[in-house]
C-alpha cells in the first residue's frame, strides 16, 4: 500500500468538504434556514471542538461559559489548537487570527439571542441542561 502524498491528502481533504455541503436526493425546492451565527454553550473540549468546525467554516461563533476562567481556558485551547495547525504549514498564520476574529466569548446565554443555531455542548447533568433549555427557551428568536 502506498502511503499518500501531502498533495494527495489535501486535494482528498478539499473534495471531502465539497461533499459535505451536498445532501443526495435532497430536492432542490427544500425550504432552507440561513445560518450566520452560531453559539456553542460550554467552551470545553467538545464545545470548544464544535466551534472550531464552524468557525474554520466562515461562521461567527458566540462561545458561552460559566466562568470567566473556562471560557479564557477553553479560548487559549482553540488557538493554540490553531497554532499548531498553521505551524505545521496547514494554513498561514494570518488564518490564525481571522478564524479566532470570529469567536465571541461570553459568559451569559442572553448574548445568544441573535444567533441562527445554538449546540448545546456542557457535561451530562440533566439539571444543568434543563436550567439551559429554560434559559434558552426565553431567549431564542423564532426559527432558530
Amino acid at each position: 500500500m502506498n502511503t499518500p502524498t501531502d498533495e494527495e491528502i489535501g486535494a482528498y481533504i478539499a473534495a471531502a468538504g465539497q461533499a459535505a455541503w451536498e445532501v443526495p436526493d435532497l430536492p432542490q425546492d427544500t425550504p432552507r434556514r440561513e445560518v450566520k451565527t452560531v453559539g456553542i454553550i460550554g467552551a470545553g473540549t467538545m464545545g470548544g471542538g464544535i466551534a472550531m468546525n464552524f468557525a474554520t467554516a466562515g461562521f461567527e461563533v458566540k462561545i458561552v461559559d460559566t466562568s470567566q476562567e473556562g471560557l479564557d481556558r477553553g479560548l487559549a485551547v482553540v488557538r493554540g489548537n490553531y497554532q499548531r495547525s498553521s505551524d505545521k504549514g496547514r494554513f498561514p498564520q494570518d488564518e490564525v487570527e481571522a478564524r479566532m476574529g470570529r469567536f465571541h466569548g461570553t459568559l451569559a446565554i442572553a448574548d445568544l439571542a441573535d444567533c441562527d443555531l445554538i449546540i448545546e455542548a456542557v457535561f451530562e447533568n440533566m439539571d444543568l441542561k434543563r436550567k439551559i433549555f429554560t434559559e434558552l427557551d426565553a431567549v431564542m428568536k423564532p426559527g432558530a
